[in-house]
């Protein structure tokens, strides 16, 4: 059986809807790689005298401000994920 240009069509869609999830995870895997680093600066920032220019209650709110941008980048990729089987469902079977 010939492939079609609809099935072409359907096997872009899904290497697209692919290329998508495996940036999500990128993007995940780069979140991880940040709040590592966060805690690292904490462990390290508890395990030391405390500093006469209030470092840590820089660091942390440093630390808060980047959560709180990651936070919102974590809620767009779930929300792209949880669409992600029905865009695969449609491109595999139309109308689905």
């Amino acid at each position: 059986m010939a492939a079609t240009a609809r099935d072409d069509d359907r096997l872009t869609r899904i290497e697209e809807r692919q290329d998508a999830l495996i940036r999500g995870v990128a993007q995940m895997n780069e979140t991880l790689a940040a709040h590592t680093a966060m805690l690292e600066r904490i462990l390290l920032a508890a395990a030391e005298e405390p500093p006469a220019g209030g470092d840590l209650a820089e660091a942390l709110r440093d630390m808060a401000n980047a959560l709180s941008a990651q936070e919102a980048v974590m809620a767009r990729l779930e929300a792209r994920l949880a669409a992600l089987p029905g865009k695969i469902a449609e491109a595999l079977v139309p109308g689905a």
